[in-house]
Parts: C-alpha cells; sequence; structure tokens
C-alpha cells in the first residue's frame, strides 16, 4: 500500500522553474508527488497531515565535505574548543582518560591554539603528566596538525618522520605536521574499535539531522583495504540520512570496485593554513616556509587520467596558490589528451588561495568547487587567522566564491565537519556575509550552493536539490526562509524538522519534549 503525507501550511522554496513557490508538498512513496495550496480534499483518511504553522519547507541541505567518524568521536567532551587554557585542556585529557575504556587510545582536540591563553597546545611532557600510558593524540581544528604523548609517539612510531617537531636539544615536542601528523592519525584510527567507530558515525548522523542535513558527503581520509571500505560504506548506507562515500584512495581499479562514481575530497595535494601546510607562493608571514606540496602536476595528471578512463570523478584537497595550480594543470593535461570531459565532474575541494587565472581556468575545465564558507567567516578578513598567517593583502583577496561562480564553476557548500560546525545555515550565512563585500551570494544562490548546486557534485541533481514531481522527498524545515531574514541574521535562523524520504527524521518538538 503506498504511504502519502502532505506538507501543508508551509512556505516553501522549491529551487525549480516550473513552480518556484508552493504553500505545501504532497509526498507518496518517499517521493514528491505534487506541490499544493492550502489542505488538499478528496484525500484518503490514511493521508498524515504535517502543519508546519508557516513555517519555511526548503530542499533538504547537502553538505558536500564531512568526516562523519571524526565528527562523532570529537563531539561532547572530546571537543576541546571550549577549552580556555593549557591547564583545562590538561585536566579534560585526564577526565577522559579515567571516563575512556581502557582497551582505546584517547583520540580528541579539535583546538585552535589562537582561542588558548597560552596561544599553544599542551606540550608531550604535559602531556605525559596527566597520561603516562594511554596513548594521547589531540588534533588540531583542521586536522593538518596535532600532538601526541610518550606513549603514543612510541606506539606510533611516528619520531622520526618529516614534520615531527623537535626543540633545541633534539628531543620530541610532541606536535606533529604533515607527514607525521598523517601517520600518527591514522595510526590511532587503526587502533580505535570498529564499534567506537561505527558509534561515533551514528552520533555523527544525528547532528547533521539537527542541523536540517539530508545529504552528506563523507570523506574518507587515507585508504584502507577493499573489505574495510566496503563495510564502512554499507554502515554509511545504514544511517538514517542519505551518505555519499568517497574514499580518498588513488587506486583507481579498487575504487572502481567499490561502484561508486565519485571519490576523493581529501586526497591531500596540501595541507591548512592553520597549521602552515598550505602550498602558498610566498613565505608564511608568522612563520617559516612556504607550505608543503604532497603531489606533483604529472602525478595528479596520472591519477586524472585514470579516473577519467574508469569514468570516476573525484576531488582533491588543494587550499593555496601553489597546490590549486597543480590540479589545474593537472585537469587541463588531461583534457587536452581526451578533450571535453562529458562523463566525469572535475573538482576541487577548499579552493582557497586562488587566482583571478586559475578561476577562470577552473571554469574552463569544467570544475564544481566543493568550498567551505564558515571558513571566511570565522578566520577570514583583515584580523583573522588568515591575515596573521598570510598577511592582509592575501587574506581579503581570496575564498573567491562569487567570482568563481560567475566565471562558471559551480559551488558546492560544505563543512569540513568537524573543522566547523555541521551546518549549512552557517555556511549559507557565510556566502552572504562574505568579508569581501563583492563575492557575497544573495540568499536564493547560497541556499543552491546547499541544495540543488551541491547535488551535481553526485550527479543527483536530477533527483535531489529541488523540490519538484518525482523528486525524493528530502526537506529542510526552518522558521524562516534565508531570503525573508536580514543577511546578518542567517546563522541565527533555527532548523526546526529534517524530512529524508518523506519521513521525519528529526523533529525539534519532540526532541524538546524528551
Amino acid at each position: 500500500m503506498s504511504r502519502q503525507k502532505a506538507f501543508v501550511n508551509a512556505d516553501v522554496t522549491t529551487l525549480h522553474a516550473a513552480q518556484p513557490r508552493a504553500g505545501g508538498v504532497l509526498v507518496r512513496d518517499g517521493r514528491v508527488e505534487r506541490l499544493i495550496e492550502g489542505v488538499p480534499v478528496g484525500l484518503s483518511r490514511d493521508v498524515e497531515i504535517v502543519d508546519l504553522g508557516g513555517a519555511a519547507l526548503l530542499p533538504g541541505f547537502h553538505d558536500c565535505h564531512v568526516h562523519l567518524t571524526d565528527t562523532g568521536l570529537l563531539a561532547g567532551p572530546y571537543d576541546m574548543r571550549d577549552c580556555a587554557d593549557v591547564a583545562s585542556m590538561l585536566r579534560r585529557v585526564g577526565e577522559l582518560c579515567t571516563n575512556q575504556a581502557a582497551s582505546d587510545p584517547l583520540y580528541a582536540g579539535n583546538f585552535d591554539e589562537q582561542l588558548i591563553a597560552e596561544r599553544r597546545p599542551p606540550t608531550r611532557a604535559e602531556l605525559d603528566r596527566v597520561a603516562p600510558e594511554r596513548p594521547v593524540l589531540l588534533t588540531r581544528v583542521d586536522g593538518h596538525s596535532s600532538v601526541v604523548n610518550s606513549a603514543a609517539l612510541h606506539a606510533l612510531d611516528v619520531g622520526a618522520l618529516h614534520g615531527a617537531e623537535r626543540d633545541e636539544e633534539g628531543a620530541p615536542t610532541g606536535r606533529l605536521r604533515a607527514q607525521a601528523n598523517a601517520a600518527a592519525q591514522n595510526g590511532i584510527f587503526a587502533r580505535l574499535s570498529d564499534t567506537s567507530k561505527r558509534a561515533a558515525d551514528e552520533r555523527a548522523a544525528g547532528i547533521a539531522l539537527r542541523a536540517g542535513i539530508t545529504t552528506a558527503h563523507n570523506v574518507i581520509v587515507g585508504d584502507e583495504p577493499l573489505e574495510r571500505l566496503e563495510a564502512q560504506y554499507r554502515s554509511d548506507a545504514a544511517l538514517p540520512l542519505r551518505v555519499v562515500s568517497k574514499t580518498c584512495s588513488t587506486d583507481v581499479r579498487k575504487v572502481k570496485r567499490l561502484g561508486r562514481r565519485v571519490f576523493g575530497g581529501d586526497i591531500f595535494v596540501d595541507g591548512s593554513i592553520g597549521s602552515r601546510t598550505a602550498a602558498v607562493s610566498h613565505v608564511y608571514r608568522d612563520g617559516a616556509g612556504e607550505g608543503v606540496l604532497y603531489f606533483t602536476r604529472e602525478q595528479l595528471a596520472e591519477l586524472f587520467d585514470e579516473a577519467a578512463e574508469a569514468g570516476l570523478s573525484l576531488g582533491v584537497h588543494a587550499i593555496g596558490d601553489r597546490a590549486i595550480e597543480a590540479a589545474i594543470a593537472a585537469w587541463e593535461a588531461v583534457i587536452a589528451k581526451r578533450g571535453a570531459l562529458t562523463n566525469v565532474r572535475p573538482s576541487i575541494d577548499h579552493f582557497e588561495i586562488a587566482t583571478h587565472d586559475q578561476i577562470v581556468r577552473a571554469a574552463g575545465c569544467g570544475m564544481l568547487l566543493s568550498v567551505q564558507p564558515a571558513f571566511d567567516h570565522l578566520w577570514g578578513g583583515a584580523d583573522g587567522m588568515y591575515a596573521r598567517r598570510l598577511g592582509e593583502p592575501t587574506a581579503t583577496t581570496m575564498n573567491l566564491f562569487a567570482s568563481a561562480k560567475l566565471a562558471g564553476c559551480v559551488i558546492c557548500g560544505g563543512s569540513d565537519s568537524p573543522v566547523t560546525a555541521f551546518s549549512a545555515l552557517l555556511g549559507i550565512h557565510g556566502l552572504m556575509n562574505h568579508h569581501i563585500a563583492a563575492e557575497r551570494f544573495s540568499a536564493a544562490d547560497a541556499l543552491r550552493a546547499y541544495t540543488a548546486d551541491a547535488a551535481m557534485l553526485s550527479f543527483d541533481e536530477q533527483r535531489r536539490g529541488a523540490i519538484a514531481p518525482g523528486f525524493d522527498a528530502d526537506f529542510t524545515i526552518v522558521d524562516r526562509s534565508p531570503d525573508a531574514v536580514p543577511r546578518e541574521t542567517v546563522k541565527g535562523l533555527r532548523v526546526l524538522m529534517t524530512v529524508v524520504a518523506g519521513e521525519i527524521r528529526w523533529d525539534s518538538n519532540a526532541a524538546a519534549s524528551n
């Protein structure tokens, strides 16, 4: 028997040209049957009526770059962004070691040294005092650097790798960047139980639903055996929202066996600005070096060409202008060899410090850009972290979202959770309130970046990202539409309900009564 549900008394934004607005939606068997005005008559008694009380019903939000397991693992007390100083971080580590199962290492952090009184995280020696035996790794908010205690340094055997910092006497400080950081985080993850990881994924799914996210691109950093990736993909598919699982393996034959059209997202071409590992064309203002480039243009071109031959679309992580240059030049080489790309969609994730020439060339490649507008909101501008790292001229001429869209790139929004909050509304706010006035999006374009345009990244634009007959009934209900409030207040909008395939997966009223 078919199942029908009518969402009525709503301010519906469809993002579909045939009928841009409506007063409600009739759903049958998880798909939109038709748009409606008022309460339709002649319906069967079995039709469930959901009165939204005038709230805004929008296409379900997409988040095009998240780390589900990390998000769940770093939730609650494991998220140390609320620790004001080193002492409070050390107290938290001690408490977590006491309360956590002894079989798992401690993975926590999300720290931002700019928010810590001492402007630094704990040292290895300080961590040793509160956790002398259990391996501890605290990750920086961007994931591109971390600090470990002696037990972790010994267990993970990363002290001799590039990026393992040492003091003037040659002793390890516990601070890890680049290769050492990646190896340490991979090592910690390998030691976490599958039960802990799956529980973390479920916590992350709950966080996503509360934020109105109906589709999340789960970027799976690193590489694992095929069997473990298959198990992760199956686990993702069982979560209560739609998950686009994306391994960051560079083994194209293995990716092909997973049976998906897209992969990557954090195939790292470089690192991050906060950890001074993004590959830039000038020395960091507040530290030495020009970042780290993990692939050459030639290596990327070989990978991209192999993926195109297999009919697979991949995204690479490129933040600095040198990394972006390598990625664009590699795609240009593939296009010069193969001609226009018709069955794959090249993408770059982050794309923060791009020149205008690079933007034009990216558009010429048909590039989709998976961007994180909350980065600019939190760290951009003349006084933000980017200005401290890169200098004001660079910091105030980056994350050129509107320029990229005008040039012809498709802008797909994401959070990089747990780097920033799992919140499409914060991203929409970031697009509408960019530090550069000329780079601000309209409410409609900002919404599209998290709905209709975002759906293109997974080839789903004919079934998701808009509200029209035949489309999946994925909706986000908020108290008011982003185009109905002053742009500087958008991040304060409240998600009231999240609907996936016509089923209410989160309801603020139900949550408040529990």
